[in-house]
């Protein structure tokens, strides 16, 4: 969000910053924060920029725990704009490993990293995956209001932290959203604990 609506894909860190919203101003205001406190104090920082983090126990309400509280409860999943919008979709292991990585190397300090998939993919195909194992899904495909509309995003350039930090995400997103389903199916309470 930090990067607002980018203008070339993959998006890699030296993309200019530009947010669109007030939660990408935040983001991109507490990496200053962190430059300055960590310039102030003599504190090494590094900065992790994830993108749409889904996985066990989530319970942000971001767009991935929210279309699968939904479907599992039978409510219908909201497509805005025919579902086109793409997010570089991470699950929870590979950002996991991604830190772990950053905080064990040296190299790492002083440094900001894409720490994601590296793979744009719609709203409306993690709508088709997530049909493999609720087939009943029910779709409604709306307009996007002005408030409502999100920057034009997609995959991120994950090369720095392939090439720095040896990160190599593991999970495609078919692989993230079976494990995902699988886990809530098995061992959450009742799906609308979350509400």
């Amino acid at each position: 969000m930090v990067y607002g609506d980018f203008q070339y894909f993959p998006c890699d860190e030296k993309h200019p910053t530009n947010p669109t919203n007030i939660y990408g101003g935040t983001k991109l205001s507490g990496e200053i924060l962190t430059k300055v406190f960590s310039h102030q104090k003599d504190i090494p920082y590094t900065i992790i920029r994830p993108s749409a983090v889904y996985g066990p126990t989530d319970i942000n309400r971001r767009v991935s725990q929210l279309f699968l509280q939904n479907a599992l409860n039978g409510k219908p999943l909201i497509l805005h704009d025919e579902g086109r919008s793409k997010l570089d979709f991470t699950y929870v292991k590979d950002i996991a490993r991604g830190y772990v990585l950053a905080l064990d190397r040296p190299e790492a300090i002083g440094q900001t990293f894409n720490i994601t998939r590296g793979e744009g993919r719609s709203l409306k195909e993690y709508v088709e995956i997530l049909k493999k194992y609720i087939p009943d899904i029910t779709v409604e495909m709306k307009k996007s209001k002005l408030d409502e509309k999100r920057p034009e995003r997609g995959a991120l350039d994950i090369s720095k932290a392939r090439k720095l930090l040896g990160y190599n995400p593991q999970y495609s997103l078919e692989d993230g959203v079976k494990e995902y389903y699988e886990y809530v199916i098995n061992n959450e309470k009742p799906i609308d604990f979350y509400e």
